[in-house]
């Protein structure tokens, strides 16, 4: 079972709405697609990632944040959590093979 415990991890956190009105929801999102979940900044300590949603009452697009649990940190381009000791890409904020 702990080696599921990153993979099982991004289930476990919670879903909420952007709360930051600086960041520009509709250039963050295009042409983003809606499973890929991105990092808005290299700062931090690599547990935080938004994706973009439809999630919204009135169907436009949001950033919804995910927070890997605590000890894991995010790894875009496997786009999971995972052990901190695992990730090397804290320094990226999107999966770029994904967007090529």
């Amino acid at each position: 079972m702990a080696r599921w415990w990153p993979f099982v991890s991004l289930l476990l956190v919670c879903y909420a709405a952007a709360q930051d009105d600086n960041i520009d929801v509709e250039r963050e999102c295009t042409d983003r697609p809606a499973d890929e979940y991105f990092r808005l900044s290299t700062d931090g300590d690599c547990r935080e990632v938004y994706r973009c949603d439809n999630g919204r009452e009135d169907g436009s697009k949001r950033l919804a944040p995910i927070r890997c649990a605590s000890s894991l940190s995010f790894d875009v381009e496997r786009q999971l959590c995972d052990w901190r000791s695992n990730v090397k890409n804290c320094d990226v904020k999107e999966n770029v093979l994904s967007r090529a």
